[in-house]
């Protein structure tokens, strides 16, 4: 990597951490320099616009989160299963900062901002893939399944964010009956 390369790099991991830390309201280019150690005139140097360098350090926080959901990997398991151990991932105390940056992402993207619609996206279909290659199930099924699971991740990762647990118990326990 070239020396220009590997102080841009460098730059956007100290992005990421202050973003990941501070969401995305401390995302101005002025905080995110001043994150970064450096200037926004040097962020520009490195990035075409604001734009860009949001969609690059947000790309950046989504697979630094799917690497962790990697190294928590388990074997295939049924749905009813999946559901409760996923639920259990996001509230890891390492995994809890993305979950919260990310229902912050989800809000801006629902105004269709970009770029934050088009990495909502990207990280709900890493997300489903990700889910698809945890079900166990038929090939059918997990195209059915994976997406499904997503949404209930996402309902209960609201659900936590506004301290909702007795209703989450109450979704995990009916995903009991379920038999898939």
């Amino acid at each position: 990597m070239k020396k220009g390369e590997l102080r841009k790099q460098e730059l956007q991991d100290k992005m990421a951490k202050h973003i990941l830390e501070n969401g995305l309201q401390a995302g101005s280019l002025r905080n995110l320099a001043q994150a970064a150690g450096t200037s926004d005139r040097m962020l520009l140097h490195y990035y075409q616009d604001k734009e860009e360098l949001m969609k690059e350090v947000l790309t950046q926080i989504s697979d630094n989160l799917i690497t962790i959901l990697e190294q928590a990997r388990t074997v295939s398991i049924p749905f009813n299963q999946l559901v409760p151990h996923l639920y259990k991932l996001i509230k890891n105390p390492v995994v809890k900062p993305y979950i919260q940056l990310w229902l912050e992402l989800i809000a801006r993207a629902s105004k269709k901002e970009e770029p934050y619609l088009s990495i909502a996206k990207q990280i709900g279909d890493s997300f489903i893939h990700y889910c698809s290659e945890l079900i166990q199930a038929d090939d059918k099924e997990k195209e059915k399944l994976a997406p499904l699971t997503f949404i209930i991740i996402e309902g209960l990762a609201m659900l936590d964010a506004i301290d909702f647990e007795s209703n989450i118990e109450k979704a995990l326990n009916a995903l009991s009956d379920f038999k898939k």
